[in-house]
């Protein structure tokens, strides 16, 4: 990917990326951070319309496949493994779903990164938590040395699927660091969380009063709108 990117944070129903894509330029490259689905009941969207825009961001994706990413969240990869549970998980209509995330597997993947002036930016759903890849030393090697191709070459692995269940006790959960797909945006207010010489752009955590960025190197932008990276390497 080159800059300009535009950046679509948390979708779950939400209609508010089809503007950004009906303006983006030719030259532009669009990322999804994951989470189409399971909308938030206090935002009464019905599911029906919810699955729907899954169908079209993928249709986006087959349109321009060179041009689209699309990541996969907590609230997709439950669908997937039950190890990835998460709230919100529509049981009646779970086989429907996972039934639409197999059949298109090819138009997803878990990260993505690209660089700018000489700085890696690094996208995935929640975050890359530098004490959760070292955890994992054994699928990730050395936390430092990790790229975007790291994970989506172990992509669905069961090695790689259980080390994603992690959870930390931010999220009622019992581990010490969240996986990339949930570690909350609280964790990385811990120094020892952050990977040195990367750019980290993710979701995942409902931000209320804009976009969270930690010691400039961490942007959680999961706050209902999009953004765009563009090629001084600043986010807006």
């Amino acid at each position: 990917m080159n800059a300009p990117i535009i950046i679509i944070p948390d979708v779950h129903g939400r209609e508010f990326w089809r503007w950004a894509v009906a303006h983006r330029k030719d030259e532009e490259s669009v990322v999804f951070l994951g989470d189409y689905l399971d909308p938030y009941e206090d935002e009464w969207i019905y599911w029906s319309d919810a699955y729907k825009g899954l169908l079209d961001i993928i249709e986006l994706k087959h349109q321009h496949p060179d041009k689209v990413v699309l990541l996969l969240g907590n609230h997709d990869l439950h669908y997937l493994f039950p190890v990835i549970h998460g709230s919100r998980y529509n049981e009646y209509q779970a086989e429907k779903i996972r039934k639409t995330f197999m059949d298109n597997m090819d138009c997803f993947q878990m990260a993505s990164e690209c660089e700018i002036g000489g700085q890696r930016y690094l996208f995935t759903h929640a975050g890359v938590n530098k004490v959760w890849a070292e955890k994992h030393t054994d699928l990730f090697g050395s936390a430092e040395n990790i790229t975007a191709e790291t994970f989506n070459r172990l992509m669905f692995s069961d090695e790689f699927v259980e080390a994603l269940g992690d959870i930390s006790k931010l999220r009622w959960g019992r581990d010490r660091a969240g996986s990339m797909v949930w570690a909350d945006v609280e964790e990385f207010e811990w120094s020892e969380a952050r990977i040195s010489g990367v750019i980290q752009v993710f979701g995942h955590t409902l931000q209320d009063n804009g976009p969270r960025i930690i010691d400039n190197s961490m942007y959680c932008l999961d706050c209902r709108k999009s953004f765009v990276l563009n090629a001084s390497g600043e986010i807006d």
